[in-house]
């Protein structure tokens, strides 16, 4: 599977209700899930969606700048004409020189969020340079390590499928896990498809965990583009189709289903 994936193999397979065994189209289904994927990628015009570091370089026209992608988790740095501008944790910004990203919405799809900036800044193209990162995560989860076997934790993913980890610290002093393939130590965990493992010396520890995920909306709208893409392998070249004389069968013959299209329409960039 390809790393974009926006859905898995065996969610298309469920969706279809092929057995969840190895099967004969699993190649042609897996490449269409990427195919899938990827389209919805460009019909969003987002390069991505998962948690990735990203840099700008903004026409400066006003003090208030949008950033391009969203939900924006961390401002790394902004710079304007190669002057830093520092975060302004002012009560007043208006009395001081800096720069404050406007919040989030918690929940998806969100939207694009704004970077204001105070002080005195002359307009001018590709003057301000800010890099960030930005992406579709939970951050700050918290749970507690089992006290028995098995020693392992699943992400809760309350919005969307669980799709890259971000890191797991203890709860109590904010020290990091460090993650490992296989059989953790004090100190280690592992992690397979949201499912953390660790240590029995761990055990009881209340931990924070981050994860990146996928939209539910936009897992679903993939697993069903795939899945239309793959019947249509049935019918290639067919509008309708007459059974018998008595019933006409007709085919939905569009590029995307009205479906799919109505769950991407919340998170398609627009311009602002």
């Amino acid at each position: 599977m390809s790393p974009t994936d926006l859905t898995t193999l065996a969610a298309a397979k469920a969706w279809l209700g092929l057995p969840a065994t190895a099967g004969p189209n699993d190649a042609t289904l897996a490449a269409l899930v990427t195919a899938a994927s990827r389209a919805i990628h460009a019909a969003l015009g987002r390069p991505g969606l998962l948690p990735q570091g990203y840099t700008e370089a903004i026409d400066l026209e006003t003090r208030r700048v949008y950033l391009r992608q969203w939900p924006v988790l961390q401002v790394s740095s902004a710079l304007w004409r190669g002057v830093v501008i520092p975060p302004d944790a002012n009560p007043d910004p208006e009395g001081s020189m800096g720069y404050v990203l406007q919040p989030g919405d918690g929940a998806p799809p969100g939207r694009p969020q704004a970077l204001d900036l105070f002080g005195s800044f002359r307009p001018g193209r590709q003057s301000l340079v800010v890099s960030y990162r930005a992406g579709y995560a939970v951050q700050g989860e918290t749970q507690t390590i089992p006290a028995a076997a098995p020693v392992t934790l699943a992400a809760l993913a309350p919005y969307g499928p669980w799709a890259s980890d971000l890191g797991v610290s203890y709860a109590a002093t904010g020290a990091p896990l460090s993650p490992v393939a296989a059989a953790p130590g004090a100190g280690q965990y592992t992690v397979s498809g949201g499912v953390y493992g660790f240590s029995a010396v761990d055990a009881g520890q209340a931990v924070t965990i981050g994860y990146g995920y996928v939209p539910q909306d936009l897992a679903q709208a993939a697993t069903e583009l795939a899945a239309e893409r793959f019947r249509a392998a049935e019918r290639i070249g067919l509008r309708s189709k007459a059974l018998g004389g008595q019933e006409t069968i007709a085919y939905d013959t569009s590029a995307v289903s009205a479906a799919v299209l109505a769950m991407l329409q919340p998170y398609k960039r627009v311009a602002v």
